[in-house]
């Protein structure tokens, strides 16, 4: 994760709002926080989803906000369009400065999402190598995996290991995954978008996934949206 950029001006100003218009509706507006490496670090409020747009104000981790629009941004990263509990401020965050990880009972993974071992994978005909991802708040407990080279991906949704393929793919890509990824379910019931990160090589043909976001929608109760990390490779 680039390191948070910081303003002069003071923290985002009840009256700042910004065009929420592109992207997709997240409904019912999911409340999340601000997060970063630094717990002083001032998060940019951005007019539209690039660091090159103005920023009418900022927000501080641990901000309480309301997930309003989620869309593709700079970065490949997803941005989110957002509403600041306490000022009514409203703007552009890129999505490795959100986290949902406390919005779930019980559980920091998100509702209708289980975690599954490599034995269940294994048990579906998948496994080896592939993009795997994890809460970030959560190692280990493994949420979605991508294989290769058929490139179906798995989920474990309400207790049921579900098939997914992939859609469509953009920007970077490593280890025969790329940047944006989108799915749908063979039933075509449920559709996810993840966008990664990539960060450091973790080992021979291995690389580390440092942020990402997970997004499952066809669920009841709307987009459940989850801060991932993980890793790519054989």
């Amino acid at each position: 994760m680039d390191p948070p950029e910081t303003e002069s001006s003071t923290e985002a100003p009840e009256n700042a709002t910004s065009s929420g218009a592109a992207g997709t509706a997240i409904s019912p507006p999911q409340a999340a926080t601000l997060i970063a490496q630094q717990t002083e670090a001032q998060i940019n409020l951005r007019s539209q989803p690039t660091t090159q747009s103005s920023s009418p104000g900022y927000g501080l981790v641990g901000d309480a906000v309301q997930l309003l629009r989620a869309a593709p941004g700079e970065g490949d990263l997803t941005w989110y369009y957002v509403k600041f509990d306490e000022s009514g401020a409203e703007g552009w965050i890129r999505g490795d400065f959100i986290s949902t990880g406390g919005d779930t009972a019980g559980s920091n993974l998100g509702e209708h999402v289980d975690a599954f071992t490599t034995d269940e994978l294994f048990a579906m005909g998948s496994g080896g190598c592939g993009m795997t991802l994890w809460p970030a708040d959560q190692p280990g407990s493994f949420i979605f995996f991508n294989g290769l080279p058929s490139e179906s991906m798995w989920m474990k949704l309400d207790g049921t290991m579900t098939e997914f393929r992939r859609t469509a793919a953009s920007g970077p890509e490593f280890y025969g995954q790329s940047a944006t990824q989108s799915f749908v379910s063979n039933d075509g019931q449920f559709e996810v978008d993840v966008t990664a990160s990539v960060g450091s090589e973790k080992g021979y043909e291995s690389v580390n996934i440092q942020q990402g976001q997970l997004i499952l929608e066809g669920v009841p109760g709307g987009p459940v949206n989850i801060t991932v990390v993980g890793d790519a490779g054989c």
